[in-house]
């Protein structure tokens, strides 16, 4: 699946930059319904200032944030890193390729009215990429390149193009699989904190690309922008803090979820290379999108584990890092990686064994492993049972017992959960002042008595990874009749210092669990729960009675060493990340919470690897 045959090489290395930078702004594109989009094109110059001839591939990023990248001293810098989330990449066009940075309807210097990831913009998307193979120079080979919204879009244009498309692969960093379970509404709560974040940057934005698009007709543009923060924005906001439709898992969200549109991506048969983090806020579903793109690959299913033996299709790869949203790449060469993929599936040349599929960053190490299915074969789901005395352990349980829990609709805000939440916004001020973040590595203050309940292992005698998808099965009673749960699972070093890896939340009125979506381990236990969070789903918390809450809590590939202690922390709010709405804080305020433990009681399944079980590996 490439753009032309293998050319034969030397061994592939990025190589210099071979050609100047040259830009066209503002360029029209018009769709079928007379919509004027506009484009910033950069291309490669010879050093006389023309047009270098090509013809050149052309790599094609489609983005909301239009004039932004211009508007801000210093983002438009090429040696800043943001063409990856809408500027001109000219580290690519040095090297003999076409950007087009396109600004989707209703954003930038575009006419109409924005549709988050609606379905106009992706009919627009095939009228774009057409357009884009047909520029001056191009060879009528595009690529799709960019970060979280220009990710998500890159799944939707493949799937509305079909097979047989210009576009012949895909460069997606920080994608969603599913927004409303990765960001909107973790656990069936309103996520506040990324929510806010998000609708207050892109509402600034609209009005910003309005006033410093250069559009003649401004005062149309403004109209059409306060429409669009009125219909997403503030539409969004009021009902998903009210308890409207948004705030439920229905058609809405289903169309923009890139999982809906997984199958058509595959049969259009175009190769895909993700990049994702550890701490990003779309963590939760990046191991889920190469596990879907694989199994569907192999005849499969989305929303189905990779079986241990299932063939690995080498065109759907992951590369995930120790990555905050915004810091997506730091750390390695991940202009020669985007360079390679697009060097091979664009212009067909050889660049070289590819290496594993997937390649992650060993939390604890700063190792990069490789893998090639997931779930990992390599771990083994391991159920460990919560005691007297804050004790976890892998014993089979002899007695029982119930812990109480205080229902508080507020936690400490400096949390793991908070940096994620804020795109790492808040690990980046820290870092610019050269002063260590102060709550992501450390989440001590989260467990307080008065907060929740700690359950912490012996230590472990010998290093092991912990390394996969978890669950927390909480077995409790309610004096309330809804209820909501957090779930921490962190390392203890020997100091006493614990390091947050993975949480997991859920609203107790969404307990009800997808059987057919839901991973299971051998042993029984949930690996994976999944939870429909649709309003007919929507089950009361009978007052007294002890009820089963399945807690998913994403992946993580971390190594415990000899000496350290793992712990669970269950609580009962996870702020200011995720917000109880309303209606649900009306029927949790006042609620004591019996968690049960040993016999019949709560368990927490972990996959555990020996230390050595992934292989070492370069990270590009």
């Amino acid at each position: 699946m490439v753009g032309a045959g293998p050319v034969a090489s030397a061994e592939w290395s990025p190589g210099p930059a071979e050609f100047g930078v040259g830009v066209r702004k503002e360029v029209p594109i018009t769709m079928s319904d007379g919509t004027v989009l506009r484009a910033d094109v950069y291309f490669p110059q010879n050093p006389d200032g023309t047009a270098a001839p090509g013809p050149f591939p052309v790599v094609l990023t489609q983005t909301p944030y239009g004039a932004l990248m211009d508007a801000f001293p210093g983002v438009s810098d090429p040696d800043a890193g943001f063409e990856l989330i809408g500027g001109g990449d000219d580290y690519l066009v040095k090297r003999g390729y076409i950007n087009a940075v396109v600004d989707v309807r209703g954003t930038g210097g575009s006419q109409g009215r924005w549709d988050f990831l609606g379905q106009q913009e992706a009919r627009d998307s095939v009228q774009v990429v057409h357009w884009a193979a047909g520029l001056p120079g191009s060879s009528g080979v595009v690529g799709l390149s960019g970060a979280s919204y220009m990710a998500i879009n890159q799944f939707f244009t493949v799937a509305a193009l079909g097979p047989g498309s210009p576009v012949k692969a895909m460069f997606p960093m920080v994608p969603s699989i599913d927004p409303y379970r990765d960001m909107a509404f973790p656990g069936g709560n309103f996520g506040l904190a990324s929510d806010v974040v998000y609708l207050g940057l892109t509402g600034f934005v609209q009005l910003v690309n309005a006033a410093t698009a250069g559009n003649p007709d401004l005062a149309k543009v403004l109209v059409d922008r306060a429409a669009s923060i009125l219909s997403f924005h503030a539409a969004t906001l009021l009902e998903g803090t009210t308890g409207g439709d948004v705030s439920y898992d229905g058609a809405y969200w289903r169309s923009r979820s890139p999982q809906s549109v997984l199958p058509q991506v595959v049969r259009a048969g175009v190769p895909v290379q993700m990049v994702g983090g550890w701490d990003d806020v779309f963590e939760r579903g990046q191991l889920l999108l190469y596990s879907d793109l694989q199994s569907l690959a192999a005849g499969g299913a989305v929303g189905r584990p990779m079986s241990p033996d299932q063939a690995v299709d080498p065109d759907y790869r992951l590369v995930m890092g120790p990555w905050h949203h915004v810091t997506v790449g730091q750390g390695i060469d991940i202009d020669a990686l985007r360079l390679r993929w697009f060097d091979k599936h664009l212009k067909g040349l050889d660049t070289g064994p590819d290496g594993p599929p997937l390649r992650m960053n060993e939390v604890g190490t700063d190792r990069w492993v490789g893998a090639t299915r997931f779930p990992f074969p390599e771990a083994t789901p391991t159920a460990f049972h919560p005691g007297a005395g804050g004790t976890l352990s892998t014993a089979a349980p002899t007695r029982s017992g119930t812990d109480t829990i205080i229902y508080s609709p507020a936690a400490v805000p400096c949390n793991r959960g908070l940096d994620q939440a804020t795109a790492g916004g808040l690990v980046a001020v820290f870092t610019t002042l050269h002063l260590p973040p102060p709550c992501a590595h450390n989440d001590n203050l989260t467990q307080l008595p008065l907060l929740g309940k700690t359950y912490t292992t012996e230590p472990f005698t010998e290093a092991q990874v912990l390394a996969g998808p978890m669950s927390a099965s909480i077995i409790a009673t309610s004096s309330r009749p809804d209820t909501q749960f957090a779930v921490t699972i962190s390392d203890v070093a020997p100091n006493g210092v614990s390091t947050p890896l993975a949480s997991g939340s859920l609203l107790g009125s969404h307990r009800a669990v997808d059987e057919s979506r839901s991973w299971r381990a051998p042993d029984g236990n949930y690996l994976l729960p999944f939870h429909p969070y649709t309003r007919e789903a929507v089950q009361s918390v009978p007052v007294g009675q002890k009820v089963r809450y399945d807690i998913e809590v994403p992946t993580t590939v971390a190594r415990i060493e000899a000496g350290h202690r793992l712990r669970v922390t269950v609580s009962s709010a996870d702020t200011p990340r995720l917000l109880s709405l309303p209606g649900n804080l009306l029927n949790q305020l006042g609620g004591l919470y019996g968690v049960e433990w040993g016999v019949g009681g709560s368990v927490v399944e972990l996959p555990l690897a020996p230390a050595g079980a992934f292989a070492e590996v370069p990270a590009v």
